[in-house]
């Protein structure tokens, strides 16, 4: 799970939901999307070649529950390479192996929110300013 400040500006990652049924999903986000006011919900969706994955067919059902539930928007994005992208920040980070069970997920929806964002033009990330 991930979250992002009403600017679009910074996404910030939280923590990873059990995956307890779609409609427990659902109502999980539900409950976050109250807390957190949110105004829409982005869902990654794992894309295999045939279109048809275990994966994809299970988010598909979480996607129908949401909007079931929801009165935000909810949208698709394409997760392929998050989760290897989450691994490798982390790596560079030095954080140990054991943790990554713990921070995978949370880390790859941020950089799905993150592709998202940009995707629909939204400022991004604050940067700090160049001493040049």
């Amino acid at each position: 799970m991930a979250v992002c400040d009403a600017g679009e500006t910074v996404a910030s990652t939280l923590r990873a939901l059990r995956f307890d049924g779609a409609q427990g999903v659902a109502q999980a986000v539900a409950g976050l999307v109250a807390a957190w006011n949110a105004d829409g919900v982005v869902v990654g969706v794992p894309v295999t070649a045939a279109g048809q994955g275990r994966g994809e067919r299970r988010v598909a059902a979480v996607v129908a529950a949401l909007r079931r539930v929801l009165t935000v928007t909810v949208e698709t994005a394409d997760e392929r390479g998050t989760t290897r992208a989450a691994e490798e920040l982390l790596a560079e980070a030095g954080v140990p192996r054991s943790r990554w069970p713990d921070l995978v997920d949370s880390l790859a929806a941020r950089l799905i929110l993150d592709r998202h964002l940009a995707a629909r033009g939204a400022p991004g990330p604050v940067r700090p300013a160049s001493g040049r």
